[in-house]
C-alpha cells in the first residue's frame, strides 16, 4: 500500500497575510513586464544598428571588416530576441526555459569569439572560452535529450 502524505495545514484566514502574499506574487510578473518592454526597445535599436552597419559596409565597400561588424550586430539582435522569447515563455508557462538561456549564452559566446579575434587572445583565455563552449553545448544537448524522454508516447 502506498502511504499518502497529509496536506500542509492551511493558515487561518489572515487577510493581511493574504494581501502580502498576492503582492509578492505579482512583483516578479511586474518585473518581467518591465524587462519585456525594455528588451523590445533594445531589439528595435539593435535591428536599426544592424541595418545601419549593412548600409555603411556597402557604401564604404569595406566588405571584410564590415561583414564582421554586421555579424556582430545580428548576433546581438539574436541574443536579445532569445532573451525576449524567454520572457514570453515565462508569461505563458510561469517557468523559465533554461534551454533558451543556454542558447542565448552560446550565441553570445560565438559573438565574443567573432568580435575578439582568437589569434590575439592568450592561452588561458582561449581554454576558458573552449571550456565554456563545451559546457553550453553539453547543457543544450542534455536538456534536449531530457525533453525527448519526457514527451508523451
Amino acid at each position: 500500500m502506498t502511504e499518502k502524505n497529509p496536506a500542509a495545514p492551511m493558515p487561518a484566514d489572515q487577510p493581511g497575510l493574504d494581501y502580502i502574499v498576492r503582492f509578492f506574487a505579482l512583483v516578479p510578473l511586474a518585473m518581467y513586464i518591465i524587462v519585456a518592454a525594455l528588451l523590445t526597445i533594445i531589439a528595435a535599436f539593435s535591428i536599426y544598428d544592424a541595418a545601419q552597419q549593412i548600409v555603411t559596409m556597402i557604401v564604404s565597400r569595406n566588405i571584410s571588416d564590415g561583414l564582421v561588424q554586421v555579424i556582430n550586430a545580428l548576433l546581438l539582435t539574436i541574443t536579445i530576441i532569445v532573451l525576449f522569447e524567454t520572457v514570453t515563455v515565462y508569461f505563458r508557462t510561469k517557468r523559465v526555459d533554461v534551454r533558451a538561456l543556454l542558447i542565448a549564452g552560446l550565441t553570445g559566446l560565438v559573438r565574443h569569439v567573432l568580435v575578439f579575434n582568437v589569434a590575439t587572445t592568450d592561452a588561458p583565455q582561449m581554454f576558458a572560452t573552449v571550456a565554456l563552449l563545451a559546457v553550453l553545448i553539453a547543457g543544450i544537448v542534455l536538456i534536449k535529450s531530457e525533453d525527448l524522454q519526457v514527451a508523451p508516447v
